[in-house]
């Protein structure tokens, strides 16, 4: 074992030194997600370092067109890290990944350029929030996941975050896995959300349960359930759950965040399903009939009328859906 790492340790320094030598090559970092020394995933709409295949390494980068780059690979604790920073003229760009799924990605204009400022911020347990523009202009979007931020703010997403993410994984194609997700989601719309989310609230309810037999087959109830749990369980406040509940309900998202590696669009949909966020965000859409798709799941959700006629215009309606906002986060 000991070998064989010296010898990745070896070969990793040539390829470094091969980088290094050649000012034309691609920046550090695409160069090692070509060589697969780092793997990423997109799994329960949350980006994470799964691992990498070699151990600590420093290495620095320059050319002549004013180009520089910094990339640290290292291990903390037992998790994956890594950070990436390149400078150039006209920008400057940051990727910071601790403990797998701790992520901050930042990218800073220089002068007068076409570049709009962003940054990306990722914490366990926390909504995911997306920055843009400068500090005067500032928009920040939040979401449970990358996939609500996908479909609640699908051009600025489009436009500023997912070409900067898919320099990580340029195969992951997030646009079209959202606009799939949404289809599929429209087309396999199920009355039954209000009984469904009623039994996973009460198995929620029975983590708490003075009975450890009871406790238990609640953990397993819930981890057996449909793949939109997750989104469900996310969305909990912690706050009004006693430390036990907050401690299986964690296990429980882990156990299921860690399941599969990228997420697919039948399971995106699977997941967002149930979450009248993402129904609200589809009630603002041009198209008459996903306005009139997510009014019915919202009712349905909610239990009650929704308060906003999806046959009128949205830009005339968004006094009422600022209110069925506040009414869903009151929940």
């Amino acid at each position: 074992m000991w070998l064989h790492r010296m010898a990745t340790a070896g070969l990793l320094a040539v390829w470094l030194a091969a980088v290094c030598a050649q000012a034309q090559e691609p920046p550090l970092l695409n160069q090692a997600v070509q060589n697969n020394w780092m793997q990423f995933s997109i799994a329960s709409g949350r980006v994470t370092l799964d691992g990498t295949r070699v151990g600590n390494i420093q290495s620095s980068n320059s050319d002549s067109s004013g180009r520089r780059e910094q990339l640290s690979v290292r291990n903390d604790n037992g998790e994956p890290a890594m950070t990436y920073e390149r400078t150039s003229a006209d920008e400057s760009l940051l990727f910071d990944f601790a403990s797998g799924d701790r992520v901050r990605i930042r990218r800073t204009p220089k002068g007068a350029g076409s570049v709009v400022p962003m940054e990306f911020v990722q914490l366990p347990n926390e909504k995911l929030v997306l920055t843009l523009g400068p500090a005067d202009h500032q928009q920040a979007y939040q979401a449970a996941s990358l996939w609500h931020l996908l479909i609640a703010q699908p051009q600025p997403c489009k436009q500023h975050l997912v070409p900067v993410l898919e320099m990580l994984r340029p195969d992951w194609k997030l646009a079209e896995t959202a606009a799939k997700a949404e289809q599929r989601l429209l087309q396999g719309v199920d009355g039954d959300v209000t009984a469904e989310r009623s039994r996973w609230a009460a198995w929620v309810e029975q983590l708490g349960d003075d009975r450890f037999a009871k406790r238990e087959a609640a953990d397993r109830a819930l981890r057996a359930a449909d793949p939109s749990v997750l989104s469900y369980l996310r969305q909990l406040e912690f706050g009004r759950l006693d430390a036990e509940q907050q401690f299986r309900v964690r296990r429980i998202i882990d156990a299921l965040s860690g399941q599969s590696s990228d997420d697919s669009p039948e399971q995106v949909a699977a997941t967002l399903s149930g979450d009248p966020m993402v129904w609200l965000a589809l009630l603002e859409r041009p198209e008459l009939s996903t306005r009139q798709t997510a009014a019915r799941q919202l009712a349905a959700l909610l239990g009650e009328p929704i308060g906003v006629d999806p046959a009128a215009d949205p830009a005339s309606q968004q006094p009422q859906r600022e209110q069925l906002r506040a009414r869903i986060e009151e929940k």
